[in-house]
């Protein structure tokens, strides 16, 4: 929230000098600072807070931490149930999920006059009581730990999973806030895992058992899903292709099952978000983008809804350098709903591909 405030103030002070000189008569120099003036906005991106930040939320209302705290005092998340503790910058006890062996926090703060729900990895943070301290044992050293492409996948992972749980937090408090009686599920966000990385082309999930193979490929393009005995499952096929022998994302792509036609996908962009939609013949799937996570360096983030329902959130990154394999890509999907895991990962394999053109 205070960072949000900060690039806001420091635009404005740069529209001002860009003013100021153009005042004066240096109208080239007052140019290229509006324009750099409209770089921060733009990086800023638009719309209210709680849609441009994932690790920061607030809900205006004058709900107390101790009537929260009764509300969701025993409901179970990915993270393990709430906690009372502190957390330095607020006044007062703060709820707390985690950590997990990576870091992770989830922690709710009593704002001014709102309530602030935050993810955190800096633990020293959080002020805890002697009998909460064995929440903070046999916790991951990610400094000094031996990072493979599988290890990251998992920690990186977490981190998906944190920021959703801060936007459904955030949604659950606001339903609490219109009615003191709303519903409070037993257990929120919990998935399944997998992962593909480029040095063995398979998903795997959190076992590591091999659960689906991909090809995948950007030049020529290359998208397809096949079971672990090799017999292709899904696949994207481009309707037309850029003079560079890109795929022309505004032409859309069409998605195959099992090598026949199952749906087109094309992109879209409107007041909820953007991202791709596949019409399909089991109903409208909406991948609608959200920022990167940079904690974990996933630049290529997408929750997957059907019928309005969240069933998954995918992400990746298409170059991450590892001491043993190189540079390697890595994706990864956190399922909520497995009925449609092949869909995921279609979905993933052509979106990631298609973009890693402009991600380094």
């Amino acid at each position: 929230m205070k960072g949000d405030k900060a690039i806001t103030a420091v635009g404005v002070l740069v529209i001002i000098l860009g003013l100021l000189m153009m005042s004066v008569g240096r109208f080239i120099m007052g140019g290229i600072t509006l324009l750099l003036a409209f770089g921060i906005f733009w990086n800023r991106g638009g719309g209210t807070r709680n849609d441009r930040s994932i690790y920061e939320k607030i809900v205006k209302t004058d709900l107390s931490i101790t009537e929260i705290y009764e509300k969701i005092r025993d409901l179970d998340t990915p993270l393990g149930r709430p906690w009372i503790g502190e957390h330095k910058g607020f006044a007062g006890d703060s709820i707390i999920f985690g950590p997990c062996v990576f870091k992770d926090c989830v922690v709710i703060s009593r704002g001014k006059d709102c309530i602030d729900v935050k993810h955190v990895t800096k633990l020293e943070n959080i002020g805890r009581a002697e009998e909460d301290e064995f929440r903070f044992e046999n916790l991951v050293d990610t400094q000094e730990a031996e990072v493979t492409p599988e290890r990251y996948a998992v920690f990186a992972g977490f981190k998906l999973a944190s920021v959703m749980l801060v936007k459904h937090l955030t949604e659950l408090i606001s339903e609490l806030r219109a009615d003191r009686n709303a519903k409070v599920p037993e257990s929120l966000d919990f998935y399944k895992f997998y992962y593909h990385n480029s040095v063995d082309g398979y998903f795997k999930d959190s076992d590591g058992n091999d659960v689906l193979r991909v090809e995948t490929s950007l030049h020529p393009f290359t998208a397809k899903v096949f079971d672990t005995d090799g017999n292709e499952m899904a696949s994207v096929v481009p309707h037309a292709f850029d003079a560079k022998g890109y795929p022309s994302e505004s032409a859309g792509f069409e998605l195959f099952s099992d090598g026949e036609h199952f749906g087109e996908i094309r992109k879209f962009r409107d007041s909820h978000g953007e991202g791709f939609e596949a019409d399909t013949d089991a109903g409208v799937f909406r991948m609608i983008l959200f920022p990167s996570c940079m904690k974990a360096k996933i630049s290529c983030n997408y929750m997957i809804e059907h019928e309005g329902k969240l069933k998954a959130v995918i992400g990746g990154s298409p170059n991450l350098l590892f001491d043993q394999y190189g540079r390697c890509r890595s994706d990864i999907i956190n399922s909520y709903d497995d009925d449609y895991l092949v869909l995921y990962a279609i979905a993933e394999v052509f979106i990631l591909t298609s973009n890693s053109r402009f991600l380094k």
